[in-house]
């Protein structure tokens, strides 16, 4: 705790001598600050409390120490106020906002080592201080750019490997190095007629994952992981124990479809045999057109779901939303882009498949990028982020095998499930069984409702459960429980059981129903789905640069970038207008 020394002094004194002392080891560390702040009588203190805890440091010469003098009797030191000094103009608080007690940075700069984020850091040390310290009083003023300066001084050192070579193609070159260390297989490509370079990489284990479960494959990017903004990409993959895992990754300097295009055709060349079927993306312009360049033969790929399980339902959705629009240019939008190509996004046209019905979204990867920024800053090099993705590959690969290692071994354990219904459980993998007793214990959760059974006789649901699992749902548990037809027999819980004695969740891959035809009408229709989908490339790239530029903050910038951008369009969208 650091005192500010003006207004009182030290005297040694005989331990005979009697003066008001108080027991400092029933005051907390607020209550020691606000009895030492404003003396109001004289205190005293043992020498080696008051030289360990409120004036000793370690960082200080010894030849700079406060000079005490004590005789080898004198075991207390008297604190007084000096010739009746009035009290002090300003407040702990004030102290507090100009210098920050040594304890307190200690704190920060100790938790700053785990290479937490700041905001993590701030309300990590403000609990310990309060709980464990007693110091609530000290940290109110901590402020998260001051746990921000405090983190940047002890990580620098840490960090310089992550900050890599200042120039850039130094950079690179030391990324390439680093993952062909860690087993990579890299490539660098450039394409000179549009100023733009990737980096593309995978692991062995990431090649067998494509290989074999590529079959539906997940894309997204993420930025501000780099310093130079390079964009860095990712597929991902569900493996046979139910994991989400990583596919391969690229970076590029460009995020277009030319660009991302050829990052693909780089990751076909390494996995020859990845035939991918079904890719899944969030809503960018880019990635679709960079994915029918390298996949021109692509039966389907789904941008976003409804949550329509028929084809007129969803239609009908669609035109209600239409009717219901006051905005006549938002319903020429909806009409333009929603209308004709329900496939590609809504829930009916998954249903022929178990697979594309399990795996609806980008999440999980969305996920790993969120694990992956929590380690990453906008000020480490290339090699930095690389060196980032690969620690956090390891441990997808790890968790994958820890995963496997259960699949067969782990029984899961419900209180108040039939005995008999458990044991036949216990025969499945162990996610099939918490999936299935999440079913079975739903029974109870119909009939709080006031469900009686559904009176099914057969094996058939129409349920969304039973579509993407076709296992037993609740449905079929409660029929077989309450209703008049006993559905899971000895026979019936084998058949379904055998569905896993060889293989895991792959099996749901090559499973389709039925096939849904969804290739263009004419060669007329396809050329204006691919001009459409340059617009909207060229639209969300001018959108994305905006972004870029406003992010700086820099007014003159950003308003220098819309005047030039308008004055380029205005002619175009007027003779267009015109012609």
């Amino acid at each position: 705790m650091t005192m500010n020394m003006d207004s009182f002094v030290l005297t040694s004194i005989n331990i005979n001598t009697t003066i008001y002392s108080p027991n400092f080891d029933d005051l907390t560390p607020n209550q020691r600050r606000d009895l030492l702040f404003n003396i109001k009588q004289p205190l005293e203190l043992s020498t080696e409390e008051f030289d360990t805890e409120y004036t000793r440091k370690d960082d200080i010469p010894s030849d700079k120490r406060r000079k005490t003098k004590v005789r080898p009797s004198e075991a207390k030191v008297r604190i007084e106020r000096f010739e009746n000094l009035p009290d002090h103009t300003h407040t702990l608080d004030n102290i507090e906002k100009i210098k920050r007690s040594q304890v307190v940075r200690n704190l920060v700069e100790q938790e700053s080592l785990k290479d937490y984020r700041p905001p993590a850091i701030l309300n990590a040390v403000k609990e310990y201080a309060k709980e464990k310290l007693n110091l609530d009083e000290s940290m109110k003023e901590l402020k998260h750019k001051e746990v921000t300066n405090i983190k940047y001084k002890v990580r620098g050192s840490l960090d310089a490997h992550l900050i890599g070579n200042p120039k850039r193609s130094l950079d690179i070159q030391e990324s390439i190095s680093f993952l062909e260390q860690q087993k990579y297989k890299v490539e660098r490509y450039s394409i000179p007629h549009n100023s733009s370079m990737g980096l593309v990489f995978i692991n062995q284990n990431q090649i067998k994952n494509l290989e074999k479960y590529g079959w539906l494959t997940l894309i997204d990017s993420t930025h501000k992981t780099n310093r130079y903004d390079y964009r860095l990409f990712t597929l991902y993959v569900r493996n046979g124990y139910g994991c989400q895992d990583v596919g391969a990754h690229f970076f590029v300097s460009k995020e277009d479809g030319i660009t991302v295009a050829e990052a693909l055709k780089k990751i076909r060349r390494f996995v020859l045999n990845w035939k991918s079927r079904y890719i899944l993306q969030d809503q960018s312009s880019i990635e679709e057109n960079s994915i029918r360049i390298v996949f021109p033969g692509l039966k389907m790929k789904m941008t976003q779901v409804m949550y329509k399980r028929s084809k007129i339902g969803c239609e009908a959705l669609i035109q209600q939303a239409i009717n219901e629009c006051p905005v006549p240019a938002i319903k020429r939008y909806i009409s333009r882009n929603y209308t004709k190509n329900s496939h590609q996004w809504a829930l009916w046209a998954r249903t022929h498949s178990p697979l594309l019905l399990q795996v609806i979204s980008t999440n999980s990867l969305e996920s790993y990028y969120s694990e992956l920024k929590r380690t990453t800053s906008q000020t480490y090099g290339l090699i930095g982020a690389c060196n980032r993705v690969v620690m956090l590959d390891q441990k997808k690969q790890s968790d994958s095998e820890y995963v496997g290692f259960e699949f067969r071994i782990k029984k899961i354990s419900v209180v108040g499930l039939d005995h008999e219904i458990l044991d036949e459980l216990h025969k499945f993998p162990y996610p099939v069984q918490q999936m299935l007793a999440d079913e079975a214990c739903g029974v109870e959760k119909r009939i709080e409702k006031g469900k009686a059974a559904p009176g099914l006789t057969s094996l058939d649901c129409n349920c969304l459960f039973h579509l993407r699992y076709l296992l037993p749902c609740r449905h079929i548990f409660h029929e077989h429980i309450y209703g008049t037809t006993k559905l899971l027999t000895a026979d019936t819980w084998r058949s379904f059981q055998q569905i896993f004695e060889e293989n895991g969740f792959d099996i749901y891959m090559h499973h389709e129903v039925v096939e849904v035809d969804i290739s263009e009408k004419d060669k007329a229709e396809g050329a204006s789905k691919h001009r459409q989908l340059v617009v909207n490339e060229l639209m969300e790239r001018t959108r994305d640069v905006y972004w870029r530029i406003e992010e700086r903050g820099d007014e003159k910038q950003t308003g220098a970038f819309i005047r030039d951008l308008k004055s380029r369009l205005e002619p175009i969208l007027y003779n267009a207008s015109t012609a």
